[in-house]
């Protein structure tokens, strides 16, 4: 998981484990749990994306986040266009074309103010490496 730092010499801090949720989260219930593991952190003063960016083995997820679902859904398109352009070298054009044929959006939340949508594209429509370039 990649995350913006918001302020300069921000600490990371994490809690509200849930071990389950659905997609959407339409209130404020879910099955909590307490929260026991290791984190690693590595600061990347090389690399900057603008949301939450998701690495899993078999996909790559941004989300997106406003006021309404458009504003998360635009925000969402957004920052996948980026990460496609950035990172695999897809022409804005291109990105946008396979985001329309293979990329799936989903509702991340809606229960507060700021409203979320996610973005997933499956990993296996590139050449295998990290979503994040090493630093050369």
């Amino acid at each position: 998981m990649y995350y913006k730092c918001q302020v300069e010499g921000g600490l990371f801090s994490i809690g509200d484990p849930h071990v389950s949720q659905g997609d959407g989260e339409i209130s404020g219930t879910a099955i909590e749990s307490s929260l026991n593991c290791l984190f690693q952190i590595i600061l990347r003063k090389d690399f900057e994306f603008p949301s939450p960016l998701l690495e899993t083995p078999k996909h790559w997820i941004v989300h997106g986040f406003g006021d309404d679902l458009d504003a998360a859904m635009k925000n969402a398109s957004l920052d996948m266009l980026r990460l496609l352009g950035d990172q695999v070298g897809l022409s804005r054009n291109d990105a946008y074309s396979l985001m329309s044929v293979a990329a799936d959006f989903g509702v991340t939340q809606v229960v507060d103010g700021t409203l979320g949508v996610h973005a997933r594209i499956d990993r296996s429509l590139f050449p295998a490496k990290g979503v994040v370039k090493d630093p050369e």
